[in-house]
């Protein structure tokens, strides 16, 4: 995805155009649809794809986890240094079906997995019987849905801490740039807050970017996909929560998914 591609920006941002598309990256916006997706097909729920030589994963109590979402690349348009071809999953533990806390972050993989798998099976060497799940009534997608794709180039969300290197601070003085006494953070906040379902591009954090005082979680540097709160669309992490799983650039080129920074926030 070129870096040249020009973005809209409202007029008042137009003077800060190159600084503000000098953090441009490619990102695959999601919009969850009702269907029947098969059991190789992308999707949010449901059933995942299981080959009958795996287990169904587990979380730390033992409970089998949800699927949360399913990712078949050869589904989507390409968009390195992802892969163009695979199928990764994203498992959740009940536990989160009902939570207070307004942050969890997770570095272990024991109350969420994250599974790839190279190359995908014909459907008769896969699980098919589900019987034996837990009732998914609770669960904070509503029903499987099939997911369509669409390419973007997004510049640095008004959330993510590397916004300040690349639209330095001036911009954010709080001086008023617009008409009706808006500041630039007003302005880039409305258009830029990067709150939708979506692999790679910038996130949308709720208060602040955790990484941005650790230099541990500062190698998380690539979104790997990220879910927010959509009543409509059946949705709903705590009260309008966001869920967000990072990876760092190398190790998803070398399609290793041992090691993820996993966020959930709400309200």
């Amino acid at each position: 995805m070129q870096k040249d591609k020009k973005i809209h920006l409202p007029g008042y941002l137009e003077c800060f155009r190159s600084k503000i598309e000098s953090s441009i990256v490619g990102s695959i916006w999601i919009t969850p649809h009702y269907g029947q997706p098969s059991l190789t097909d992308s999707k949010f729920a449901g059933n995942p794809y299981l080959p009958k030589s795996h287990l169904h994963p587990k979380d730390s109590n033992g409970q089998i986890m949800h699927l949360l979402a399913q990712i078949n690349f050869a589904q989507l348009p390409s968009i390195p240094p992802f892969p163009s071809k695979g199928l990764l999953q994203f498992f959740l533990s009940t536990k989160f079906d009902q939570i207070d806390e307004k942050k969890v972050e997770l570095l272990y993989q024991e109350d969420f997995k994250v599974r790839y798998y190279p190359n995908i099976l014909h459907e008769n060497q896969l699980i098919q019987d589900f019987s034996d799940l837990e009732s998914k009534s609770s669960f904070l997608i509503q029903n499987e849905k099939g997911l369509a794709f669409l390419p973007k180039h997004e510049p640095v969300s008004a959330s993510d801490y590397r916004r300040e290197k690349f639209l330095q601070v001036s911009p954010f003085d709080g001086e008023y740039i617009s008409e009706d006494e808006r500041t630039f953070e007003d302005i880039y906040f409305e258009y830029f807050l990067a709150a939708e379902h979506k692999i790679g591009g910038y996130p949308y954090f709720i208060e602040y970017d955790t990484r941005k005082n650790s230099s541990f979680l500062k190698r998380f540097d690539t979104l790997l996909l990220q879910i927010v709160s959509n009543d409509e669309q059946g949705i709903m992490y705590g009260d309008s929560g966001v869920i967000k799983f990072f990876i760092n650039q190398d190790a998803l080129r070398n399609l290793d998914f041992s090691s993820v920074y996993f966020i959930a926030e709400q309200f």
